[in-house]
């Protein structure tokens, strides 16, 4: 295994890592080293932090203090207050080495950063800046209940119920809200009852508990919200004047078909090429896709307006047809590189067997980066909404190369259901970034 082959596996949080020599780890440290002091998670709300994959990564090592000291450093330093990805990522890393190896300094370290963020936010105006410094506060707090006792959980408490005070203008369910993710982790460890309980004992003689209780105990009044469905000529009239945006699209969902039907129509019959660009963006999402003939699309997706012709590729992206597939396939052989996803999705949608070598050979070029520059993510996850109709190699290509290891969960289903998952992928599975992942082959 040589660095950029390791260096990309750790980005991927792929267990393969863990395949690595020793000789070949002590190339590779400063490597490690860096995913040890960087948040590498491609989308941290679905995966998680990848701090317990570093941390195992950490321990291929003799000496694991090489990892945890920078890290404790960076994560004790001011930068990390309003950075929640780097928040949780260095949390988890750090914590692992206090629960498992008692270590006094990583220990010392979560407490220094909780007394830290907590001081922090009691002393800053409300503020977009003390709205983040809330957001890494709200981790660590959840990280400390988890591993530690009751005692530690109502002081917690306490402290909350102090900043509640100090926001005494704030709505109580809005600041409930804020709290909601902590309090229901503290009621699946401890039971909601025991804690009602506990906290009707506790706050009668303390101000902070007393408020505490009271927020999270509040209730919403119910409100009617009114759930009509947009009308098509609600949303021509719309579009004919405004910038069309995702949720104005959204609210189409729940139309009836003729409605969907009429817009179309008018897309068809509008002769102002930016405002028919406008109109077709009502067919940009797969829960409303293009009601009329597809090869329309084509030719919209040659038209010089630059709008239009975006327009029309995006729509094309989530429907079927074999004009779409003769489309994608004339459109990606003109292209030497740079080539377009959205197009290389259409023709994995419509793929047909003769496309396999030229289709690998497109996916294979694209740089596979944390930002998506490339589109690379949307190539997956084009596969992946396709991966039942795709050859064997598809599946690979996910589980090989995507930095999303939600995408590559999916990938190891496809594994499993065409009895691909062998012993080699399951060890490496075992050892993955994703937790998911992890009991599957637990399981199988």
């Amino acid at each position: 295994m040589n660095r950029e082959d390791f260096r990309q596996l750790m980005l991927c949080g792929h267990g393969r890592c863990f395949s690595a020599t020793d000789d070949e780890l002590k190339n590779f440290r400063d490597i490690v080293l860096y995913g040890c002091l960087n948040d590498i998670t491609y989308d941290l709300q679905c995966e998680g932090s990848r701090g317990l994959f570093m941390y195992n990564l950490a321990l291929q090592y003799e000496d694991y203090n090489y990892f945890l000291q920078p890290a404790i450093e960076k994560f004790l330093s001011m930068e990390t207050c309003d950075d929640w990805h780097l928040i949780n990522h260095l949390c988890d890393f750090i914590e692992c080495f206090a629960n498992d190896y008692k270590d006094i300094s990583a220990e010392n370290a979560i407490e220094e950063k909780y007394n830290q963020l907590y001081n922090l936010l009691m002393s800053l105006k409300w503020s977009v800046r003390a709205n983040e410094v809330l957001q890494c506060y709200k981790y660590i707090i959840i990280v400390i209940m988890q591993n530690s006792n009751i005692e530690r959980a109502f002081k917690i408490f306490e402290d909350i119920g102090k900043f509640f005070i100090r926001r005494h203008r704030a709505d109580d369910y809005e600041l409930k809200w804020c709290f909601e993710w902590f309090w229901f982790c503290t009621c699946e460890k401890y039971g909601e009852k025991y804690l009602s309980e506990k906290l009707d004992i506790m706050s009668k003689n303390n101000p902070e508990l007393k408020r505490f209780r009271r927020v999270m105990f509040c209730k919403k009044e119910k409100q009617n919200i009114d759930r009509k469905k947009m009308s098509a000529d609600e949303f021509i009239e719309y579009a004919e004047n405004n910038s069309v945006k995702r949720k104005d699209i959204i609210t189409l969902r729940r139309a009836e078909h003729s409605e969907k039907i009429k817009i179309a129509e008018t897309v068809i019959s509008e002769n102002n090429l930016d405002k028919k660009a406008e109109l077709l963006k009502a067919f940009t999402t797969s829960t409303n896709p293009f009601p009329l003939k597809p090869e329309i699309l084509t030719y919209y997706a040659v038209s010089e307006n630059k709008n239009l012709c975006e327009t029309a590729v995006d729509a094309m992206t989530y429907i079927k047809a074999d004009c779409l597939h003769d489309f994608a396939l004339k459109k990606l052989k003109r292209y030497r590189k740079n080539f377009p996803f959205e197009i290389v999705i259409i023709l994995i949608n419509n793929y047909s067997p003769e496309d396999k070598n030229f289709l690998l050979e497109i996916i294979n070029r694209f740089k596979i980066d944390c930002t998506n520059s490339s589109g690379w993510h949307n190539i997956v996850l084009g596969i992946v909404s396709n991966i039942e109709n795709l050859p064997d190699e598809f599946v690979y290509f996910v589980y090989e190369k995507s930095m999303c290891s939600f995408c590559r969960e999916s990938a190891v289903d496809e594994f499993i259901r065409r009895n691909l998952f062998t012993e080699k992928i399951r060890s490496e599975c075992l050892l993955d970034c994703n937790s998911d992942i992890r009991k599957k082959a637990e399981k199988y």
